[in-house]
């Protein structure tokens, strides 16, 4: 029997099977009387370094997190895992996949809560005057979304139709917080192509405890927040200053030579200014596409199938490499953004010249694209 969450112990914990059935109040209220939550609820504040912008936001609980992750590549995991068990919050969202399902609920050491009252505000955190270096609010939720139910599939080794039911859920996540009507965001609140958003929903995963993952059953975290990280930041700055999106850039700009894999609408490449072995960017080549959810169905289907790849390629050269497999993977959204997503490995870790932003990279852009189209055209896809 395979290990996971049954769908009966799934459906006694959820507050909602359909997040888009719910109306954002519903959604806040959930959230803001959810005691768990405030058992480890986060400072709410956000300092910012004045050399770089990097932000900063505190939650002491998230110390008391469980650490519940093998320590081993491979095989089977036998450490418990309170998802597959069931300890968790309140599920919001929930989708069957051929075997199995995928959910979405609330972080139970959360970086960010809800407000009572939304501060007044410049919503450029560059522009936020701050004398008395109190730091500024910061607010939202903190969601994550179980790629399965079952503990041991993830992106790499799940069905791809299962794979794209968990893309296209959190898409509609990130639709359902960014589209939201209420004034929750309304420093941020823009008008874009006749829609109006608000807020920033920054979605990343941690694969590995190299990576910062906690836990091993396989997840994405979902940040919606009033604060715009600095990454997103410099795509927006990037943009202005070269008129154009940091995609469309590396569309154009990016060597030939270090393309990986041409999927049609998307393109997988190792960037020229690669840090680590085996990095890679996924570009959608429509640059005015800045979210998830404006993707059509054959857009997500191939992001979708390049995930899936890029990822394998990464589990299975580290293991080569006799590694324990570790990675981050960023959505790079929002704000100036062409629609991007980032691969960084853990292959090589950070030094003391890595945090004065001097990265020492053990191989190079030409070799990690030769190594990954190698394996590429080693598999029968």
């Amino acid at each position: 029997m395979k290990r996971g969450l049954s769908l009966q112990q799934a459906k006694k914990i959820a507050f909602s099977l359909n997040i888009s059935d719910l109306k954002f109040e519903q959604i806040l209220q959930n959230v803001d009387e959810d005691v768990l939550l405030k058992n480890a609820a986060p400072d709410g504040v956000c300092q910012i370094d004045p050399r770089q912008g990097t932000l900063v936001i505190y939650n002491p609980a998230r110390s008391r997190r469980l650490h519940a992750i093998s320590e081993k590549s491979g095989g089977t995991d036998n450490t418990p895992c309170p998802i597959c068990e069931g300890a968790t919050s309140n599920i919001l969202d929930l989708a069957e996949h051929s075997e199995g399902f995928t959910f979405i609920n609330k972080n139970l050491y959360p970086m960010l809560l809800p407000v009572d009252v939304v501060p007044d505000e410049h919503p450029d955190y560059q522009l936020f005057e701050d004398p008395l270096h109190k730091g500024r609010t910061s607010y939202g939720f903190h969601f994550l979304q179980w790629t399965s139910s079952l503990h041991d599939r993830d992106w790499h080794n799940m069905p791809f139709e299962d794979a794209l039911v968990s893309f296209q859920r959190l898409a509609v996540l990130e639709e359902t917080l960014v589209a939201q009507p209420t004034d929750f965001m309304s420093q941020s609140r823009q008008a874009k192509n006749g829609k109006v958003v608000s807020g920033y929903v920054s979605i990343i995963k941690n694969y590995g405890r190299t990576a910062g993952a906690t836990l091993s059953h396989g997840h994405q975290q979902i940040a919606y927040s009033n604060i715009l990280p600095q990454q997103f930041y410099n795509n927006l700055r990037f943009r202005q200053r070269m008129s154009k999106s940091f995609s469309q850039y590396m569309i154009e700009e990016n060597p030939p030579d270090l393309q990986v894999k041409d999927y049609g609408d998307v393109v997988l490449v190792v960037p020229y200014f690669m840090k680590r072995p085996l990095d890679m960017l996924l570009l959608v080549k429509d640059t005015g596409k800045r979210f998830l959810h404006q993707l059509g169905p054959g857009e997500s289907e191939q992001v979708v199938l390049a995930m899936q790849e890029a990822i394998q390629a990464i589990i299975a050269l580290m293991e080569n490499m006799g590694m324990t497999p570790a990675y981050n993977l960023t959505v790079n959204n929002g704000p100036g953004c062409g629609l991007y997503l980032e691969f960084l490995t853990k292959v090589q870790l950070m030094g003391g010249y890595e945090q004065i932003g001097l990265f020492v990279c053990q191989s190079n852009a030409a070799e990690s694209a030769a190594q990954l189209r190698e394996y590429f055209a080693s598999r029968c896809w």
